[in-house]
């Protein structure tokens, strides 16, 4: 890449030097499918709206000097409230999308790259037609129509490209926004709003000096950035006042894991993770983060001096990758945004001793408690997820799993002499984390970063160690459906470490 006016921007060409995503480039499985006329999943009375949004090229300011290439979902709210949608100010990011719990939300999706794209919602339980699963994704020209009802409790997701061998590319080049979901029981706790309650999508990235985004994928580790960019912007200060904050953080990087500190110390209260809210806070002594999840953080400035400027960090911490990449190695101390207080304001909040009910599922009650569904991660000259690559639309024996049930699933990384953290997502139903472990040669790293995981509420996503296993107990729905479940390090997906699961 080298960042000239006519760089077509093409991750075909990328992935033909690279010999990766053939699957994706054969595949004739890539069409545009009509949209349907009502929503799945609707209520009468519903609050509906309808976004355009456009996969585009386009030159945006991030520095000061050359603008930079990038590749951006252009959204537009076309029918419904202006309140469904949050610009960020200045941001090549999409727009953060704000929806309650029964919404109606009606989307098209045109196509304007020159590749075959899609758009997933990370998190949201959505059928099988409008999940963005790899073999609907469109060619250029190309458009592709969603309605589905909101179903998930209050959180804080994402939406971002899914096209087979092609997501790394889109989401490292500006393809990310997030969707905030809230409810009546969010709605009727204290908690800080407007203003007070900020998204803040972090991305490691590495620009040339013609300030051109360089895409250097390690197959081994991903790809990692040298800065970190929050919500699309380098060098990001956030301006508070003496107030409490909620924040909400969505790691969108590629392949980083981060550890999350405040530099002055200020303690790390952790009220929800991936998929909603926690039954009470969790303090923390650091904030653990991989590819794909969230978190959301009750911070308190109130008693902060005026004039206080501190930082967010992730601080260093061993064993997440053999080798280097192009960036800093990952686990490598970072510097991820400033604070600046900078008004005094009077607070009236207090942090909730509870937040909403989280019922636990419980391991006697799964179908297979006493036999998990083992899915190994395994490297043989490349990293497999159940000893498979990526099979498009195909499903093995052992991930057909029956409608309705509770299940137990083991994922265990066993990746020898290439030891890599893998954060591993499911799509479809939020699950809960039941344990953990690590195996003896790998366990001094894996409790270096254990007591930084925020297991205690709802997750779509995991983070494995190397040597790391993880039970999580998932309750599938009553619809039969193909889903998908996959590594969230998205430069290992695209290289094939991806699963097809399918309901019966």
């Amino acid at each position: 890449m080298n960042g000239s006016k006519n760089d077509d921007l093409s991750r075909r060409g990328f992935l033909k030097r690279a010999g990766i995503g053939a699957a994706a480039l054969a595949s004739g499985g890539l069409t545009a499918l009509p949209g349907l006329a009502q929503a799945q999943g609707t209520r009468r009375g519903a609050r509906s709206f309808r976004l355009s949004i456009n996969a585009e090229r386009v030159y945006w300011p991030i520095f000061t000097g050359e603008e930079t290439l990038v590749q951006r979902m252009r959204v537009q709210l076309t029918e419904g409230n202006a309140s469904h949608l949050q610009e960020i100010p200045g941001s090549h990011l999409a727009p953060t999308i704000r929806a309650a719990k029964g919404d109606v939300m009606y989307a098209r999706m045109q196509n304007d790259l020159y590749d075959p794209t899609i758009v997933h919602w990370h998190g949201l339980e959505v059928s099988e037609r409008n999940d963005g699963l790899p073999g609907q994704a469109v060619l250029p020209g190309g458009h592709y129509d969603y309605s589905f009802a909101i179903k998930n409790r209050a959180g804080t997701y994402w939406y971002h490209p899914h096209p087979d061998g092609y997501t790394g590319f889109q989401v490292y080049y500006g393809m990310a926004g997030a969707f905030v979901v809230s409810d009546p029981a969010e709605q009727a706790l204290a908690l800080p709003r407007g203003e007070y309650d900020q998204v803040l999508v972090i991305q490691d990235r590495r620009f040339d000096p013609n300030n051109q985004l360089v895409y250097s994928v390690n197959p081994f580790i991903g790809t990692l950035g040298n800065q970190v960019l929050v919500n699309g912007k380098p060098n990001y200060l956030m301006s508070a006042a003496t107030r409490i904050y909620r924040l909400r953080i969505l790691n969108g990087s590629n392949a980083r894991i981060y550890r999350l500190k405040w530099s002055n110390g200020l303690p790390m209260v952790a009220i929800g993770s991936d998929a909603g809210l926690l039954s009470q806070p969790v303090a923390k002594p650091f904030i653990m983060l991989s590819p794909g999840e969230r978190v959301e953080l009750w911070v308190d400035f109130s008693d902060l001096p005026i004039g206080e400027e501190f930082k967010l960090i992730s601080e260093a911490f061993p064993g997440a990758q053999v080798g280097t990449g192009g960036g800093q190695v990952n686990g490598s101390a970072m510097d991820i945004m400033s604070v600046r207080i900078d008004r005094q304001e009077t607070e009236t909040l207090s942090l909730p001793k509870s937040l909403v009910e989280v019922p636990r599922y419980r391991i006697e009650d799964a179908v297979n408690g006493t036999s998990p569904r083992n899915i190994p991660i395994t490297f043989d000259g490349m990293f497999l997820l159940n000893n498979r690559l990526y099979e498009l639309n195909q499903v093995a024996k052992n991930e057909i799993v029956q409608r309705n049930t509770l299940e137990c699933w083991e994922f265990t990384n066993d990746t020898g002499s290439f030891a890599t953290a893998h954060p591993i997502h499911l799509h479809g139903p939020s699950f809960q984390v039941y344990y953990r472990s690590c195996i003896k040669s790998l366990r001094p790293a894996w409790e270096n970063v254990r007591d930084g995981y925020v297991d205690e509420g709802w997750k779509d996503t995991v983070m494995l160690m190397p040597g790391e296993t993880a039970k999580i107990l998932i309750k599938f729905g009553t619809t039969p459906n193909l889903s998908l479940y996959h590594c969230h390090n998205l430069d290992h997906e695209d290289m094939g470490m991806m699963r097809h699961y399918r309901v019966v």
